[in-house]
């Protein structure tokens, strides 16, 4: 069968894509060792099938079982001190940085971009808080941080902004949805990327928290359909972990003034905005 066959009857995505559920099953049932088999399967061969065939989406899909298998070894988010973050997340620098160097996406696909940050900023907060408070209903974790000291906070706020946030709306969105996407279509690049958004979230063993966020990687994908910016969306999705890991549970009257006043400011903006577009001024640059 030739390459273009198999493009077009999406064979070449059917295996990763089937294998990365399997192993993220085989983990929310608690069978680890079989779930790091089944994902260093799929990696050897994501490696090999971009060695013999020039196709990004394997670059793309060999992200998930590459990511899995850098923390696989460590607990599940409950256990997790704060400073562990940076050592499961630091690593994919390495393979998103590869993946620009070698031109598999041009900037502007992923979203490196600090055009609209601002306009769009108000947006990713609300957005965020009000995503970490539904997840906060489905998980119910404890705070994260030892104090509500400034630096206990900014901590907190950093690593959830720099490195979860980033790491994985790159992974997730910048990377796969575009590939998906590019080959799905609009609609199904983004359900499946969503999808498996939340599958790679089995590791809490709730079958609502997958539901859950694979709405929440829905409305991250749709915020990158608006923004085109991985700022935008690292923002919100550290927002939505520091929503959920410090200020719903230990500060959760606030979260409705919190998202209702960013709210409120983003249509403020997007309405002078629509003014001001109409004289040639734009606030998105």
């Amino acid at each position: 069968m030739r390459m273009e066959e198999i493009s077009k009857y999406n064979l070449d995505l059917i295996l990763p894509v089937l294998l990365v559920v399997l192993a993220e099953l085989l983990i929310f049932l608690g069978h680890m060792q079989a779930a790091l088999a089944v994902h260093s399967i799929n990696l050897i061969l994501l490696i090999l099938s971009s060695a013999y065939i020039e196709n990004r989406i394997f670059p793309a899909l060999m992200l998930m079982p590459l990511f899995r298998l850098l923390n696989i070894a460590m607990p599940v988010f409950f256990q997790l001190t704060l400073y562990s973050y940076p050592l499961v997340y630091a690593p994919m620098f390495l393979p998103i940085y590869l993946l620009l160097k070698e031109r598999m996406f041009s900037w502007s696909e992923v979203g490196i971009t600090a055009k609209g940050f601002g306009f769009f900023l108000p947006l990713a907060l609300a957005v965020g808080f009000a995503l970490g408070w539904g997840e906060y209903q489905v998980l119910h974790p404890s705070v994260l941080v030892p104090d509500f000291s400034l630096r206990s906070v900014l901590t907190l706020s950093l690593t959830m902004i720099l490195f979860v946030g980033l790491v994985e709306e790159f992974v997730f969105r910048s990377a796969l949805q575009t590939v998906m996407e590019e080959r799905m279509g609009s609609i199904m690049g983004l359900v499946i990327a969503s999808v498996l958004f939340g599958f790679m979230h089995s590791g809490y063993h709730l079958p609502l928290e997958l539901l859950y966020v694979s709405f929440a990687g829905v409305v991250f994908g749709l915020l990158f359909w608006v923004t085109k910016s991985l700022p935008v969306i690292a923002l919100a999705h550290g927002i939505t972990n520091i929503s959920l890991f410090l200020v719903t549970p230990a500060f959760s009257d606030l979260i409705i003034y919190i998202v209702g006043i960013s709210g409120i400011i983003f249509v403020i903006i997007a309405s002078f905005h629509k003014r001001l577009s109409g004289k040639g001024i734009s606030l998105r640059n």
